[in-house]
């Protein structure tokens, strides 16, 4: 049974895993880069572990044993939440660029937002002419939505960051409406209340 015991510890590794809820984009990166630190330093504790080599008993009798190698299973894994970590961080960089933090980390549904209504698949959000041109804005929300996926934000309830949404805008010099669709039909009810949630928070920074 003794030889076991890593197969069972990295069993027991994965069924501690949580599964993300719907609607979730992922872990950030830093989940990505605490993930890999956890899984270097159990690779180190492992490599510590004492070897077993074949004895002369079981080269005589034909017999034989060989051993999983857990470490470099537990260095791979790190490689790969590393490497999705920088992947987010180059979505990051590609979508915002130099935009100062005060910018990224506000969505524009909520610095200019005046106002919505349910729609049958998602959420209608109308937002002040001064939002910008429709490219302009796109930009914006794209960036916001990246700037999340970097870490842990208070942007839980935020639209633009759920998965599997679509955001079509269009407006003119008196308005701009901003149409949010989401694919999965479970999914809307969340999308209207992080809408509704949004347009609150616009609302009470007019009021100030």
């Amino acid at each position: 049974m003794r030889e076991l015991f890593p197969v069972v510890l990295l069993a027991a590794c994965a069924s501690s895993t949580v599964q993300p809820q719907p609607g979730s984009r992922g872990p950030r990166a830093d989940e990505h880069l605490s993930a890999a630190d956890q899984h270097s330093e159990q690779a180190e504790r492992m490599s510590r572990w004492p070897d077993r080599h074949a004895t002369q008993t079981e080269i005589d009798t034909g017999s034989w044993y060989r051993r999983w190698d857990t470490v470099a299973d537990q260095l791979r894994l790190a490689r790969i939440h590393r490497s999705q970590a920088a992947q987010l961080q180059a979505e990051y960089e590609e979508a915002c660029g130099a935009r100062p933090y005060a910018e990224v980390s506000v969505s524009p549904l909520q610095r200019y937002g005046t106002g919505g209504e349910p729609t049958e698949h998602g959420a209608r959000v109308f937002l002040a002419p001064d939002s910008g041109t429709p490219d302009q804005l796109l930009a914006a929300m794209r960036c916001h939505r990246a700037w999340m996926m970097l870490g842990r934000t208070n942007m839980d309830s935020c639209p633009l960051d759920l998965a599997g949404i679509h955001v079509d805008v269009h407006g003119d010099v008196k308005a701009v409406t901003v149409d949010i669709t989401i694919d999965d039909p479970k999914l809307v009810p969340e999308l209207q209340r992080r809408a509704a949630h949004d347009l609150e928070a616009a609302a009470q920074v007019l009021r100030k």
